[in-house]
């Protein structure tokens, strides 16, 4: 069975390139129009994968990392969430909301084969 990945990621260029790089790899990736549709999906068959964009502002991320992390059902789901590179604080708030691996964006782009395949998070 293929990989499946959960995005809460509304930026077009980011989409698209998530999009793109699942292709390639044989990631099944799905893009939620908003966190209620997203837990929804979580909750019927939870992924392999959460990427979150963390400067979101329709996803609310830390608030749904939240609701990610302590649903008993839920918690097991790997996380991986990206901002700038100099956004310390969110860095550190989205940690203590229990994101497993926060990324700068830069890094992110240029690992996403790995993440996406399950040889980046952790």
């Amino acid at each position: 069975m293929a990989r499946r990945v959960l995005a809460a990621v509304e930026d077009l260029l980011f989409r698209s390139k998530i999009s793109e790089t699942a292709e390639r790899v044989g990631v099944e990736a799905a893009f939620p129009r908003n966190s209620e549709k997203l837990l929804d999906a979580l909750r019927v068959s939870p992924p392999d994968l959460l990427v979150v964009d963390l400067n979101s502002a329709r996803f609310k991320p830390l608030e749904l990392l939240g609701a990610v992390k302590s649903d008993g059902t839920l918690r097991g789901v790997r996380t991986v969430g990206f901002l700038s590179h100099v956004q310390g604080d969110l860095a550190l708030a989205a940690r203590e909301a229990g994101c497993d691996r926060v990324m700068a964006r830069s890094a992110f782009v240029e690992n996403l084969p790995r993440v996406l395949s399950g040889d980046g998070v952790g």
